[in-house]
């Protein structure tokens, strides 16, 4: 009896084997000669179903080999292919300089380089605006009839050979340039110069002496930030929101602009430092008025060359832009 039921309980391991690890058997149990038991005679054939690594990736056996071995992941990596030519971009609602040359995987200063409207106001766009885009970094230049490659080279602080070995560009063997020819320089360079707006010449009001300390003049999200075109910061938010004086001062502009800025107002801190605010729907200020740390100036608008209701910010020292999020809390 104790016989029969070791061979049967001897078939229920074997079934449940063959049930949880999908094992085939080739072979016969016997339940003959108590004292040795159940002779089972099979051979397992793992098929691999549910194995997994550590890493949850499938492994499974093969027919043919006792080895494990990993089961192929087919993926193919497609390698980022580079831009082999100029293109021409519309700005869309929203964009900024900065976030048009992410798009492109380019620095800033080449669309500010490469579109001579930017250069004079880099961060100043207009939805449905084109832009020229380089396949790489560096400055679009037109050759003038007085242009060598050696002065070219001269101006954007590289070497001449980068220029005519670019493969951009069509140089002949001689080196000579022709007037109207577009050449891109690569990792070219240009110099800022920084635009002063401010009309006031009147006294200077007492009260007007600022701390040197910054509040943020605006409530939003910052949506561009200060890079070497942009010598300020973007803070954007619905039209109409209260712009606040950043510290006290005076009011050495206030009015429109027509170099990209719309309504602007400008606050003189008496003690070297400036504050540009721009693009403003309301100014509620004049020319000459003492103001207060966080007196309300104006009104956020989205006037001049704006893609969208914000604030451009600047904090200038001796009428030098400086970054503002050196300053602010």
């Amino acid at each position: 009896m104790l016989g029969r039921y070791t061979a049967h309980g001897a078939l229920a391991v074997i079934m449940l084997v063959l049930f949880m690890g999908n094992f085939h058997l080739e072979g016969i149990a016997s339940a003959s000669g108590a004292t040795s038991g159940p002779r089972v005679s099979f051979q397992l054939n793992i098929s691999g179903a549910g194995l997994t690594d550590i890493s949850g990736r499938p492994y499974y056996r093969s027919n043919t080999t006792s080895h494990i071995v990993r089961k192929a992941k087919m993926h193919t990596a497609i390698p980022e292919r580079p831009r082999l030519e100029i293109v021409t971009y519309m700005v869309q609602p929203g964009d900024t300089t900065e976030t048009i040359a992410e798009k492109f995987g380019l620095q800033p200063t080449t669309l500010q380089w490469s579109n001579p409207e930017l250069e004079k106001a880099p961060d100043l766009l207009n939805v449905g605006q084109e832009l020229t885009i380089l396949p790489i970094d560096g400055v679009y230049h037109t050759v003038d009839v007085s242009d060598t490659l050696s002065s070219l080279a001269e101006t954007y602080k590289v070497s001449s050979e980068t220029i005519a070995s670019c493969q951009f560009n069509t140089v002949s063997a001689s080196g000579e340039l022709q007037e109207g020819q577009k050449l891109i320089i690569p990792d070219g360079t240009k110099p800022y110069t920084p635009k002063k707006v401010t009309t006031y010449e009147g006294p200077v009001p007492e009260e007007a002496n600022g701390s040197g300390y910054f509040r943020w003049p605006a409530y939003g999200t910052l949506t561009q930030g200060y890079w070497y075109g942009h010598r300020a910061i973007d803070i954007g938010s619905s039209e109409g929101s209260a712009i606040r004086a950043a510290d006290k001062g005076y009011v050495s502009f206030a009015g429109w602009t027509d170099i990209g800025y719309g309504y602007l107002v400008v606050l003189d801190h008496a003690n070297g430092y400036q504050t540009y605010y721009a693009h403003l729907s309301n100014i509620f200020v004049v020319e000459g008025q003492a103001v207060e740390s966080s007196e309300v100036i104006g009104a956020m608008g989205n006037t001049g060359n704006s893609t969208g209701p914000h604030l451009h910010f600047e904090i200038r020292y001796n009428d030098y832009p400086t970054n503002p999020l050196v300053y602010l809390p």
